[in-house]
């Protein structure tokens, strides 16, 4: 691959986007606007923010990794995607969009008359967000790796580009963009599995199981157990309900039913995408030793005729800094609009809010950086930032819309007992059996025990 056709290709894409973004400036005038587009996007827009939310990294290169690691097992994470847009659609969807929250903090503070439950909700969301910034940048760290450069390095020029990137448009410019770089990863990942089925593919991968090079699990379905199957499944489709980017998007659409068909249209061609990324994993394990998150770039600059191979990556690396974009959108909307202007200083003025905002995205920026460099897999921590929000936030949502006993002391409780028992896992301190949804469990029972507690201290009072 040429080094200088691919660093042309890429500042030049780089360009476009930009040049998309300030067109979206005319809808992110104010801080508002900033954060939900006015209520004015349409089904087209919409599918941009859901799909390019996923299919720049977990989804293509987390996938590539997954197949080029575990063999077509590794499609569960993309299948996990595209179904919790169903669950979106058939559940909250409407709901959403009728009381117009923008964020999760907005049902809270109205369900519960309760500043901390909001506090919680916040800063769990703000730091699950930042887990899912730093997978976003190991793609940048993998491109760089299979180029032959330092992915260190890599992750450093992504992470400053993103940064200088996201100031211009707000939520408007992040959800245009994702059309196009989506439209070109579609096109891109049919036309290289088309291309490498061409090479002869299946038959590289079948000799290379045959030979004993790779394990012979590569081409059954599920070759882990069923924790992991839940693990990659259950957490995604869960985070739907706490997902701050799920809010916005919802309440950004022109209608709930231009919400819930563009979610739902989002599903019908992820799953089918699901399979492309892992079989080009698959490929560049078979045919270039590759079994990381490297794998989809080294088959891309390695097989595709340069021009396409570099269209393709640019592409790629565009829609990693779009969700990127959105996600820095997300925690402002938790840590300045939920926090700082919904308790702090009402009346701030926009001069002074767009300067914090700037201040946040650099901090943020550089927590994601570091976070970055210390993991390995782009799916393994995707899957623990969803985890991690669901076990904190989704009883309280839940529990708040379903339950009308439900108490603020209960939520809050349920999510200090939520977050501690996955940090406690993470660490290694208390081994659980399915633990991606095995934490919401005692979350419950906590939200249900001091909610009635409360309820009847009350009733005493």
């Amino acid at each position: 691959m040429n080094l200088t056709l691919l660093m042309v290709v890429l500042g030049l894409y780089f360009l476009l986007m930009i040049a998309i973004s300030f067109v979206g400036r005319r809808y992110a005038k104010t801080y508002d606007s900033y954060l939900n587009i006015g209520r004015n996007a349409g089904i087209l827009l919409i599918m941009g923010g859901a799909i390019g939310g996923h299919i720049g990294n977990g989804f293509v290169v987390g996938g590539a990794g997954s197949g080029a690691e575990m063999g077509i097992g590794g499609i569960w994470y993309g299948i996990g995607c595209a179904l919790s847009y169903v669950v979106l659609s058939f559940t909250i969807n409407d709901f959403l969009y009728k009381k117009g929250y923008i964020s999760l903090s907005d049902f809270l503070r109205e369900r519960y008359g309760d500043r901390i439950t909001t506090l919680v909700y916040s800063l769990s969301t703000a730091f699950s967000f930042i887990g899912n910034m730093a997978a976003q940048i190991m793609a940048g760290k993998a491109l760089f790796i299979a180029l032959g450069l330092d992915g260190n390095v890599g992750a450093v020029v992504i992470t400053i580009v993103v940064l200088l990137y996201s100031q211009i448009a707000g939520l408007w410019g992040a959800f245009a963009t994702s059309v196009v770089q989506t439209g070109i990863i579609l096109l891109g990942l049919i036309g290289t599995t088309i291309f490498v089925l061409m090479q002869g593919g299946v038959g590289a991968i079948v000799e290379a199981v045959e030979s004993g090079a790779l394990p012979k699990s590569f081409f059954t379905a599920v070759p882990f157990d069923k924790a992991t199957l839940i693990m990659l499944i259950v957490p995604t489709c869960l985070a739907i309900f706490t997902d701050q980017c799920v809010f916005q998007r919802v309440s950004s659409a022109r209608s709930a039913l231009t919400s819930k068909a563009a979610h739902l249209f989002s599903t019908v061609l992820m799953i089918p995408l699901a399979v492309m990324p892992v079989f080009i994993g698959m490929y560049g394990a078979a045919k270039y030793g590759v079994r990381d998150t490297s794998a989809f770039f080294a088959v891309v600059l390695n097989s595709l005729p340069a021009i396409l191979a570099a269209v393709l990556v640019a592409a790629v690396v565009a829609a990693v800094m779009s969700t990127i974009d959105t996600l820095f959108i997300g925690v402002s909307a938790v840590v300045l609009h939920d926090l700082y202007k919904g308790f702090i200083n009402p009346n701030v003025s926009e001069e002074t809010i767009k300067k914090m905002n700037v201040v946040l995205n650099i901090i943020v920026a550089c927590f994601a950086l570091v976070i970055s460099l210390s993991f390995t897999s782009i799916v393994g921590l995707l899957s623990s930032t969803y985890t991690f929000l669901a076990s904190s936030c989704l009883v309280p949502f839940l529990g708040g819309l379903l339950w009308k006993k439900g108490t603020a002391k209960g939520s809050v409780c349920s999510s200090v007992v939520g977050m501690i028992i996955v940090i406690l896992n993470m660490l290694g301190i208390l081994p659980l059996p399915y633990a991606s949804v095995f934490p919401i469990l005692p979350a419950f029972i906590v939200y249900v025990a001091v909610s009635l507690c409360s309820q009847q201290k009350n009733a005493e009072a």
